[in-house]
């Protein structure tokens, strides 16, 4: 239980320095603007210690997409692909078609149903995240929580995304 407070006191600690940071930088003249329009592309990667519930232990997990940005009907959205893979004595791997919103530009909510690889079975598997960024020119840094279902599995990260738009 320590580990998981220590945890949220870095990834806070580190939300707020950048906070304070991006702050500082529009007081010093730095026009406001909108992200989208400098890209459309972003490839970010998500990790941290994942709860795999079936298991009931920690693991890392990596999340590696890319997703495509664009505005339909004054709204941000994103569509792409991911990549995750869990490190634990059962690794498994799934393959996603992300679909994204953006109800704010610093803040993604997706829907990513694919496909997981384990060492005895394929199955079907739905991912669902929430990732708040903090814009530093092209690189996106944050927090992010992801949830997947899958019917032999089922497991939750909070961890660090980082990104980067092109």
């Amino acid at each position: 239980m320590l580990s998981k407070k220590w945890l949220f006191i870095v990834l806070s600690s580190i939300a707020l320095n950048l906070s304070a940071q991006g702050h500082h930088d529009h007081e010093h003249g730095h026009n406001d603007h909108d992200h989208n329009e400098e890209h459309h592309n972003h490839i970010g990667l998500a990790m941290g210690p994942v709860y795999v519930t079936h298991e009931e232990e920690y693991a890392l997990g990596l999340h590696l997409h890319y997703t495509y940005l664009f505005k339909m009907a004054n709204a941000e959205f994103g569509i792409g692909l991911g990549l995750e893979t869990i490190f634990d004595e059962h690794r498994h791997y799934a393959t996603s078609i992300n679909f994204s919103y953006l109800p704010i530009h610093n803040l993604t909510l997706t829907v990513a149903p694919g496909i997981q690889f384990g060492p005895e079975s394929e199955e079907f598997t739905s991912h669902f995240e929430a990732t708040y960024e903090f814009i530093l020119g092209d690189i996106h840094l944050g927090p992010v929580l992801e949830y997947a279902y899958a019917k032999e599995d089922e497991h939750a990260m909070l961890g660090l995304h980082v990104g980067f738009g092109f």
